[in-house]
């Protein structure tokens, strides 16, 4: 029998495929028993759908208790005001950079919002992550500092050469506005590196207000939404692999697919992953050829962070068992091997000493921080 937490989230992908695929004759409308509604809300803002969630249950009239339609309600009215300043906030840092010839690439959410979204309203984020050029990154963070953001929380000791810089934060309006600037688009848990001289293709632009916004182009965009929705050094949330499937969905006539097969192979099989959970719609299908096997085991279940799994106190025999046996699922996904193909050198070689790797990176890290305090020190807000 299901968990409450599993019904919720079973709901939440019936509705994310709906808005995905749209509606006809036959298709299957979300529900939930009068007792299982409780606490839906949670679960919609924990997936960050909330928002997308509401507009299905409008439009395809979807019947629910008041109570949790309107704390539904609220969140989407919460993440409109909440995206409305951050992105005035984005015009205002994009305006900047430009002037002091600082290139600025907006990642994952606050280019998402306005390319793959119809109203940026829809897509929420907790923060802005935004790609410079590594040797701009200290002169960007200045110019933030500028604007009155501050590091309140300095360099993990764990984050020896980082990604990004530390959270540069402030408050608007009651909002705290959170910017990571990053160096590389992959964390550094990744063998992978993409700062922004390894782009492959031009960057697209959007417009947010009367700015003009630079965003990798499709292929590159694909790619890191993809490394970034299955990485072990995050939780892995609905709208992650939503992202992947509505933009090779919406995009799907405008992307080289046979350069992108050959360039970005994880792709295809990133796509093919997230197929089990949301299907690929008819075009899409035609060009990714998805599995027709039987879905791996605990299907949209990834690793979660190293941080959550090596707590103090939890027992080793659990700890082991969430380090060494993650779901075969996400295992496909992350290292990038066909679902119908054996996980048998994954589970015994490659995992273990891509776990190894994880553990010793921090170990190091701990180390050098102990004799070398960080060089990039809070900054008041001026």
């Amino acid at each position: 029998m299901k968990s409450s937490a599993q019904q919720h989230k079973q709901f939440l992908i019936d509705c994310l495929n709906l808005s995905l695929h749209g509606v006809s004759s036959g298709d299957h409308i979300p529900q939930l028993n009068k007792d299982q509604w409780h606490g839906l809300e949670a679960q919609a803002e924990y997936h960050s759908v909330a928002p997308l969630v509401y507009q299905v249950i409008k439009r395809h009239d979807i019947r629910m208790p008041g109570e949790q339609l309107q704390k539904i309600k609220a969140l989407v009215l919460r993440h409109r005001r909440a995206n409305g300043i951050r992105f005035s906030c984005l015009q205002e840092i994009a305006t900047l950079f430009t002037d002091n010839g600082i290139e600025l690439i907006a990642l994952k959410g606050a280019a998402l919002a306005y390319i793959l979204y119809d109203d940026p309203s829809l897509r929420p984020m907790n923060d802005m992550d935004l790609l410079v050029a590594p040797e701009k990154a200290e002169a960007a963070a200045h110019l933030l500092s500028g604007l009155g953001y501050s590091m309140p929380h300095g360099l993990h000791r764990f984050n020896h050469r980082p990604h990004h810089l530390p959270m540069l934060q402030k408050k608007v309006q009651g909002l705290t506005v959170t910017n990571e600037l990053h160096t590389d688009t992959m964390h550094r848990d990744s063998p992978e590196s993409m700062t922004i001289y390894d782009l492959t293709e031009q960057p697209q632009t959007f417009q947010s207000g009367q700015t003009r916004i630079r965003a990798m182009g499709h292929m590159d965009m694909l790619y890191h939404l993809c490394r970034h929705g299955f990485s072990a050094s995050r939780e892995l949330r609905l709208i992650h692999l939503y992202d992947i499937m509505a933009y090779a969905t919406k995009f799907h006539d405008r992307i080289d697919w046979p350069k992108l097969r050959t360039q970005y192979p994880y792709v295809i099989n990133g796509i093919q992953c997230v197929h089990f959970i949301f299907p690929c719609p008819g075009a899409l299908a035609e060009t990714i050829q998805p599995p027709t096997i039987r879905p791996p085991d605990r299907c949209g279940e990834a690793m979660r962070p190293l941080s959550k799994i090596v707590k103090k106190g939890r027992p080793w025999s659990t700890v082991f068992k969430e380090l060494f046996l993650p779901s075969p699922w996400w295992k496909h996904a992350y290292y990038g091997i066909k679902p119908e193909d054996s996980l048998l050198q994954c589970n015994w070689l490659i995992h273990p000493a891509m776990v190894v790797r994880w553990l010793s990176l921090r170990c190091i890290s701990a180390g050098y921080r102990l004799f070398h305090p960080p060089q990039l020190n809070n900054q008041e807000s001026q």
